[in-house]
């Protein structure tokens, strides 16, 4: 039977997150800044964990070479994490794992459920590269203001998604909104944060968009986690054209697409 660990005992599982290529979420959920649930084959010195995030989002960490029964396994991520994902409102869940190694297993993991092979783009900040985009403030429209979030605008950015309560992400996270009166234009907000860094997201309503206005908020964004010590992140689907190219505008490179295993129900 596999082990649900208690908050304060997330951390034991992350040497078995050498592999995973995402940067910020599993880290945040180790670190109790975001919400999660881990659970492992042991309490002491586990080889296997399996991470559940609010976001449909699971990792599998661990060798699986080790993995002489995956009953357990299959029982966590069937019966406990689908499960808790659907009461949620997820429809969509993508497994991480740490190795290439487990791609083998998926079908003993996911009996019955037709599985696909998508990829995740990371990307890597350049600071030099950011520099060289110039002083972005100077490019403010008239009659615009930037604002940090504030609880209702975090609210009504959806930071709830992702993040235990208003109160936790005024705390560790943060984000910027660009307004046009009491109107958000577009806002850049970190859906999670580990001690290390914020994972971005920037979304611009319909009418205001090809004007700009994610590469302000976005810079505003990445401004302030430099100013904290924090490095910001940037990951995104394979096919999504416009967020790879605006994360270049940003100064991100972009790093070799890494596959996850996607499914619906």
């Amino acid at each position: 039977m596999m082990l649900q660990l208690k908050p304060t005992e997330f951390a034991r599982t992350l040497p078995l997150l050498a592999g995973i290529k995402q940067k910020v979420l599993p880290y945040a959920i180790c670190a109790g800044i975001n919400p999660g649930r881990i659970f492992v084959d042991r309490n002491e010195d586990p080889q296997l964990a399996l991470i559940w995030s609010p976001v449909g989002y699971y990792f599998l960490a661990g060798d699986p070479a080790q993995a002489a029964d995956l009953t357990q396994a299959r029982q966590v991520l069937t019966e406990t994490f689908i499960p808790a994902s659907q009461a949620g409102g997820e429809t969509g869940f993508i497994l991480i794992p740490s190795s290439q190694g487990w791609k083998e297993h998926l079908p003993a993991l996911l009996p019955g459920r037709r599985v696909i092979e998508i990829y995740r783009r990371p990307h890597t900040f350049d600071p030099a590269r950011f520099a060289g985009q110039g002083n972005w403030r100077e490019q403010l429209p008239p009659g615009f203001r930037l604002q940090p979030l504030d609880a209702p605008l975090a609210e009504n950015a959806g930071v709830l998604a992702s993040w235990a309560s208003l109160d936790d992400f005024l705390a560790h996270g943060l984000g910027f909104a660009l307004l046009d009166g009491d109107e958000v234009a577009s806002v850049c907000l970190s859906v999670f944060a580990s001690r290390e860094g914020y994972e971005m997201d920037v979304h611009t309503a319909e009418r205001y968009r090809r004007r700009g206005f994610a590469v302000l908020v976005a810079s505003a964004f990445i401004g302030a986690s430099l100013q904290r010590g924090k490095q910001p992140n940037w990951e995104c689907f394979w096919d999504n054209v416009p967020s790879s190219t605006l994360a270049a505008r940003l100064g991100f490179i972009a790093g070799p697409d890494y596959p996850v295993y996607y499914w619906e129900e």
